[in-house]
């Protein structure tokens, strides 16, 4: 659980500073999709992706359309559609993707956490998401779970 939770920080601060550091991204989606949309989970398959989009371009379409209403703070997702991380942390908005690799490039580690989705094993993501790439034919999926 220790080694877990201190991933899950180690990961938000990279994502955080890198992030800092890191230009605006520029693509777009030929439609912001959801698979699943409720109060514990989020779950889609980019389609249409152009240009460059992380993860959090996409919550933030989704977020414009109306469809799910979302929070960050320092780096870090902190509410979707009402459930909110509480300040203990018993409950914590995860990210996974089978997008574990890209361009030489690691997004997700399966050994921090999966989830199952449509019979695919998705991976923990491990850069958070304004680092995470959306890319066209891969699934993500954000739960909110219990620690």
């Amino acid at each position: 659980m220790k080694k877990l939770l201190f991933s899950l920080f180690a990961a938000t601060a990279i994502a955080f500073f890198a992030g800092a550091a890191c230009k605006a991204n520029s693509g777009t989606a030929e439609n912001y999709t959801l698979t699943e949309n409720t109060a514990t989970l989020l779950v889609f398959t980019a389609e249409g992706i152009e240009g460059d989009m992380s993860l959090k371009d996409y919550l933030d379409g989704l977020k414009d359309q109306g469809d799910i209403t979302y929070s960050i703070a320092d780096g870090m997702v902190t509410e979707i559609n009402g459930s909110k991380n509480p300040a203990d942390f018993s409950y914590c908005w995860m990210f996974y993707t089978d997008l574990t690799t890209y361009e030489g490039a690691t997004y997700a580690n399966p050994e921090w956490g999966t989830y199952e989705y449509g019979g695919k094993t998705l991976a923990s993501c491990s850069n958070g998401v304004e680092l995470t790439p959306v890319i066209s034919g891969y699934t993500y999926a954000a739960v909110y779970q219990q620690f």
